[in-house]
């Protein structure tokens, strides 16, 4: 292979315009360096004709899971930097396209600051979508829920979970427990998970210790059913009680 086709496929596979405002001020609009780079991906897909960006290809790309990829558009998504649209293409297929306008638009209200406010900027933005102590991510979820199905999940899977954080808003640390609830009851199913999630959430379930309370309150009571069935006193079911002599009734 020549030097001259190596550098024609170079020029074939196209090149993608990149806003200097958004390579150095990303992370003041909240962005990752990783989420920075997955919009990349989709930029560079989008400008190329695809309607559907591939998390799978990106995935690859970038050395990824495709559920990382999926994680950080979701995280995007939650910092309002893009929108999901669903619509029907040419052959009245549904789609989920995704709209950057929100980004581009917080790009463009950035204030003409000095180099000081800009660090004090960032710093703020890094507080705002910081991680709660010890409380799983969305990347952790869905990994964990990968593990115990011993599969991949599916676009409805990917779905149904990040609805549990944006739509539902039931606690990452709540998840996680109910994930573990249905594996102890050798039910997993994403809808069993979630009866669990919508039942705790009805008895203000706020954490952790709560769920251990709850079962540890039901294993007594479990226990002591028990005690009090081995203490009732079997009653025959085969004896012939007009053969009885009175006095033993």
């Amino acid at each position: 292979m020549s030097d001259q086709y190596q550098f024609n496929q170079y020029l074939d596979a196209g090149n993608i315009d990149i806003s200097l405002v958004l390579l150095q001020r990303y992370h003041e609009i909240g962005l990752t360096d990783q989420e920075l780079i997955i919009y990349l991906q989709i930029k560079a897909m989008l400008d190329r004709g695809y309607v559907e960006p591939s998390t799978e290809k990106i995935a690859k790309y970038m050395g990824l899971q495709p559920t990382q990829v999926f994680s950080g558009i979701e995280n995007m998504r939650a910092k309002n930097l893009v929108v999901f649209e669903t619509k029907r293409d040419e052959n009245k297929r549904l789609i989920t396209t995704l709209n950057f306008h929100q980004l581009y638009q917080k790009l463009l209200e950035l204030p003409d600051e000095s180099a000081v406010r800009a660090v004090d900027r960032q710093s703020n933005n890094n507080n705002s979508f910081r991680q709660i102590k010890d409380e799983p991510t969305r990347a952790e979820i869905f990994t964990m829920l990968e593990q115990e199905f011993g599969r991949s999940l599916s676009p409805i899977d990917l779905e149904i979970v990040s609805n549990w954080f944006d739509v539902d808003h039931f606690l990452p640390v709540l998840i996680q427990e109910a994930i573990k609830e249905a594996v102890a009851n050798q039910a997993l199913n994403l809808r069993y998970i979630e009866s669990i999630l919508v039942n705790w959430t009805k008895q203000n379930y706020h954490s952790k210790q709560d769920v251990l309370k709850n079962s540890k309150r039901r294993k007594n009571f479990q226990n002591k059913q028990n005690g009090i069935k081995k203490d009732t006193p079997k009653i025959p079911l085969d004896v012939d009680l007009l053969s009885l002599d009175p006095k033993q009734l």
